[in-house]
């Protein structure tokens, strides 16, 4: 996510009113003409920051905005602009545990010679912390001197993940760029989890639809991570473990929570909540597939 230095000095502005402000008011103090104004607040609202309210200014009443006022609250001298400003909120979303800039630029695609500048603005405020490991220098968030951010970076995340998922679906997870989630109704985004193993060789009679947003072409990998994500109930983790079967030259290298249990069931093991090797057996029949 991406805030303006315009859009961060706004922010401060309404976070430090002691009560709503006039659209006048914030244009007076920004020394900006209205019409910049009220698009610097339209983009903050839409983040999840501001709201509108009785013509007037006011911080939001989201997760992410509490968040933001008690960072404010506790370094209102700061300078918001280096902490937060350009894409500082996605590089910091990747600090929660020690990074070197090689794995910042490619986690995040920000060029090196950004990441220096901002990670120079970030160790200047203490919001960041350098350690050298083997002459690697590796950066992370300092959680004793700015111990708000990281709530912060995560309340501001879960917005956005929230805000691309349609009112009427359910989320099942947000990832970083990226969400899961199903709804009874065909949405218009990308089918994925159970919803796309017919396109892998697997037909499922499903009650809900599985999608993915953004829209976007997926690996059957993403696929199979999505449908683990999904698995709550013994179902689904049997239908997972049946693509998993159908598709295993492809599969075998995913990395997630769920395949030390998978393939453990499929080495007999009984296992609370998944299906034993006799259901595995039984249903594999259906779908001509040899364990």
């Amino acid at each position: 996510m991406r805030l303006s230095k315009s859009e961060i000095q706004a922010l401060v502005l309404v976070a430090g009113a002691e009560h709503a402000l006039h659209p006048a008011s914030l244009s007076a103090a920004l020394s900006l003409r209205s019409e910049t104004v009220s698009r610097i607040v339209t983009s903050l609202v839409n983040k999840g920051l501001l709201e509108r309210k009785s013509g007037e200014i006011a911080l939001a009443r989201t997760s992410a905005a509490e968040a933001f006022k008690g960072l404010y609250f506790s370094h209102r001298a700061s300078p918001f602009s280096l902490l937060l400003a350009e894409r500082r909120i996605d590089l910091l979303s990747w600090m929660e545990n020690e990074q070197s800039a090689a794995a910042l630029e490619k986690e995040t695609g920000i060029p090196k010679k950004t990441i220096y500048r901002y990670l120079k603005g970030l160790l200047r405020l203490g919001a960041v912390k350098r350690t050298k490991k083997n002459r690697a220098c590796l950066y992370s968030l300092n959680r004793i001197l700015w111990p708000e951010i990281e709530g912060f970076v995560a309340a501001l995340r879960e917005y956005q993940a929230l805000s691309l998922v349609p009112r009427e679906a359910l989320l099942i997870k947000s990832y970083r760029d990226s969400v899961l989630f199903k709804s009874m109704r065909t949405q218009d985004a990308t089918p994925t989890s159970f919803s796309a193993y017919a396109d892998n060789g697997i037909e499922l009679g499903l009650r809900d639809n599985y999608y993915t947003l953004p829209k976007r072409e997926l690996s059957i990998q993403e696929t199979f991570i999505h449908s683990l994500d999904s698995a709550a109930e013994f179902s689904g983790r049997l239908f997972c473990i049946l693509f998993y079967l159908k598709n295993r030259e492809k599969l075998e290298a995913v990395e997630h929570p769920m395949m030390k249990d998978l393939k453990a069931v499929l080495q007999g093991k009984m296992i609370s909540g998944y299906p034993t090797l006799e259901d595995i057996n039984e249903k594999a029949e259906l779908y001509d597939i040899h364990i």
